[in-house]
């Protein structure tokens, strides 16, 4: 299997056009695609080809220009460029069959994703992707920190000689720091379905509209359909007890305590969203529970047992104007 090293740069929309692409579009495009950069090592870590291509944006065609000066990409490199259907095509051929994508951090697919998306263009190739930055996490310190990739080359005392936030520079520098760690082991362990690293057990998405799915028409809706709030165990698939209710803590972030018979005390945590459409998405993650969050949690439902819920009037029965007019009229005769 060979491993190809990705970095994307992508030009940011100007506020204006962000939230009208976005609705004419019905799905989320952040930013738009400008260039793709790559690097492919084989199995032996051997660098053996690289990448890049300038893409033409289709819905945020005007450069911005903090990523203009940052990247050094013009408007016109970016109006000579291929569409992204093309150069799509032409970078899924240089990858080949056999190939795991290599980034650093967890951006660059999900834009590419995106753009795809709003291009009608199949993305199901982009899959297989490992985050290198994790792979370092827990192969050095074993921390969650997210380290920039210029602190990791420094560490491992690899030259920056070219230029940052160039795509094809960075998919290089990512490439080298790849060749200093043990990648085959940190795939192998990344694929674990038990895989601790960062604690997280299972991470989705539900009525996402954005993308096609149906949304929920409330915050309460998505937070209490029980294919989401009451899962199984990801780990064992074993039926989960849950010894205390959800908790709102701020915004609109849900926290419950979820208990398995073999793994102990998980979390669950709900983040809710609002689509374009204006139905709502929530954002679920499942991971190990921490001290810290517990005692969090614990206090937030001490707090909410001690504080009195506000007792209800009850609205006594609405009369009619007319109704009222009549009563009035007789009384005056009387």
């Amino acid at each position: 299997m060979d491993y190809v090293s990705l970095d994307l740069e992508w030009n940011q929309a100007y506020p204006e056009q962000l939230e009208a692409v976005q609705k004419r579009l019905g799905t989320r495009l952040r930013g738009e695609v400008i260039q793709i950069g790559a690097v492919k090592l084989n199995a032996d870590m051997k660098i053996v080809g690289s990448y890049s291509v300038i893409v033409r944006p289709r819905f945020f065609k005007r450069i911005n220009r903090h990523v203009a000066r940052l990247t050094g990409i013009t408007q016109d490199m970016i109006d000579e460029g291929k569409p992204l259907s093309e150069a799509s095509e032409s970078f899924k051929r240089w990858c080949g069959d056999d190939f795991a994508f290599l980034t650093w951090g967890p951006d660059d697919i999900p834009m590419l994703e995106d753009n795809f998306r709003a291009q009608g263009i199949d993305g199901g190739w982009l899959r297989r992707v490992y985050d290198l930055q994790k792979i370092y996490n827990r192969q050095t310190d074993g921390s969650n920190k997210q380290r920039s990739l210029e602190f990791v080359m420094e560490q491992f005392g690899l030259p920056q000689n070219l230029p940052a936030h160039d795509a094809l520079n960075d998919s290089y520098f990512t490439a080298l720091v790849a060749q200093k760690l043990d990648v085959p082991k940190g795939v192998a362990e990344y694929d674990l379905k038990n895989d601790l690293s960062d604690g997280v057990l299972l991470s989705d998405v539900t009525g996402d509209a954005d993308v096609g799915q149906a949304g929920y028409r409330t915050a309460y809706e998505a937070t209490h359909d029980a294919s989401v709030s009451e899962p199984t165990c990801p780990l064992c698939g074993a039926d989960l007890s849950f010894p205390d209710r959800t908790v709102h803590m701020k915004g609109q972030k849900y926290l419950r305590i979820m208990v398995c018979p073999e793994h102990g005390k998980l979390l669950l945590d709900l983040r809710v969203v609002r689509n374009l459409n204006d139905t709502f998405r929530v954002r679920r993650t499942i991971r190990v529970l921490d001290g810290a969050t517990e005692e969090k949690i614990t206090a937030r439902l001490a707090e909410e047992a001690a504080t009195p819920r506000p007792r209800r009037r009850r609205r006594r029965p609405r009369r009619e104007i007319g109704e009222a007019a009549v009563t009035v009229e007789q009384g005056e005769n009387e």
